[in-house]
């Protein structure tokens, strides 16, 4: 009786290699990080109450101070500092620690960095302000140092002399720039004037006139090519003849 041969026991698979586990940073480098973090972050939190104390010291009297104010606004606004201080973020920020809106923060910025501070003391913060204003709201790109002597025509065709301008008149010029360009712009010729609809029934009335029933379907349609509008007219092709003989005659000599 012959024997089955006896199976080979099955090889084993080599074991999957564990990844290496990561190696934790040495304790001393890791203190180093987080010592150099700390220290950035109280740097970025003396600076913030640094600005701080500039800002409040100089609120009792914004007016003058508004551009020392704008100064000190920038520098919390830099990355970090609010969150330094334990807020979430510079408009939180000036409405916890100042009592101040973000638009009132931002125009105070705008007013230190844009325009320069001899300036400002030439003409005064309020004045400095208005010509920031104005400047914004015409569509050149304009500083506001470059309107001092300027003489702006507005969208009224009123001229804005913008050195003997009241503060008022300043104020209104940009208003007025500002609806100007926000305005929707309208192309001639897009529509139909009064005069053109009415010239175009005295033309219709005479063409029906010389020509019967040829030229009853007459449309006066609307362009955007600034040339005004176009006539539409629908006509068989045998009674092109009459149709041209009867518009000599309605156009006249």
């Amino acid at each position: 009786m012959t024997r089955a041969p006896a199976k080979k026991p099955a090889a084993k698979k080599p074991a999957a290699k564990k990844p290496a586990a990561k190696k934790p940073l040495p304790e001393a480098l890791a203190k180093v990080g987080k010592a150099a973090r700390a220290q950035r972050v109280a740097r970025l939190a003396q600076r913030g109450r640094d600005a701080l104390a500039r800002v409040r010291e100089r609120q009792t009297n914004i007016a003058a101070n508004m551009v020392d104010i704008g100064l000190a606004l920038v520098e919390l606004k830099a990355d970090g500092v609010a969150e330094a201080l334990g807020r979430r973020g510079f408009t939180d920020l000036v409405a916890q620690d100042l009592a101040m809106s973000l638009t009132t923060a931002n125009a105070l910025i705008a007013l230190a960095t844009r325009v320069p501070r001899e300036v400002t003391q030439r003409i005064g913060h309020g004045r400095a302000a208005l010509l920031l204003e104005l400047a914004d709201a015409t569509p050149e790109d304009d500083a506001p140092q470059d309107l001092l002597d300027a003489k702006i025509k507005l969208p009224s065709g009123k001229v804005l002399d913008v050195p003997n301008a009241t503060d008022r008149e300043l104020r209104e010029g940009a208003k007025e720039l500002r609806a100007a360009r926000a305005a929707p712009k309208s192309r001639r010729g897009f529509t139909t004037t009064r005069e053109e609809k009415a010239a175009y029934a005295r033309f219709a009335e005479a063409l029906r006139g010389h020509a019967g029933e040829l030229l009853a379907q007459t449309k006066l349609v609307a362009t955007r090519d600034g040339r005004g509008p176009k006539l539409r007219v629908e006509l068989r092709f045998a009674e092109l003849r009459g149709v041209i003989a009867a518009l000599r005659k309605a156009l006249g000599p």
